[in-house]
């Protein structure tokens, strides 16, 4: 008898395997968490039925458990309905920290530039971006992606790392 054919013959003795539950439904746009492992994460059943209890699939809180066992780190689209404070609270407890995007205000961008001084040219200038683009955020006319908006933070937090990243010696 081969291995999987010994390995099918266990499995049907066990008995027939149930489908697991649908997870819950949430109504809501989905929002994206970053799942870092922050101990070590003893507890990924518990991890798992908690993603579930939040909306997810079991293909997709099983492919969120292996990446925090691989790497440390996974995206994990939550439903926009789910009580999503509730939920970090309980996956702290597993050694799971949840991290979302910060909110985008649209005066932030005008408030930071203002903090250091800058005009909108100038600070155009430091990010690497153009004066034009700038303004439309400023004025409300667009909103910066995410990308941007880690930008603008990292500068106001490090303006010296920000510019010597985003600009080079002339000469």
């Amino acid at each position: 008898m081969s291995t999987n054919s010994a390995l099918k013959a266990r499995l049907a003795r066990l008995g027939p395997v149930r489908d697991a539950a649908p997870p819950p439904s949430f109504s809501g746009a989905p929002v994206s968490l970053l799942l870092r492992r922050t101990g070590p994460f003893d507890n990924r059943l518990d991890v798992l039925a908690r993603l579930r209890a939040a909306g997810l699939s079991l293909q997709a809180a099983h492919a969120v458990i292996t990446r925090l066992a691989g790497v440390g780190l996974a995206v994990c689209p939550v439903a926009g309905g789910a009580d999503i404070p509730a939920l970090a609270r309980d996956l702290a407890v597993l050694d799971v920290q949840a991290l979302r995007e910060r909110a985008r205000d649209a005066g932030f961008v005008a408030a930071v530039r203002a903090r250091h001084g800058l005009s909108q040219r100038e600070f155009a200038a430091v990010l690497g971006i153009d004066v034009e683009t700038l303004r439309n955020w400023e004025q409300g006319r667009n909103r910066p992606d995410p990308a941007a908006l880690s930008l603008v933070r990292a500068y106001d937090q490090a303006p010296d790392v920000v510019a010597a990243a985003v600009l080079e010696p002339a000469g």
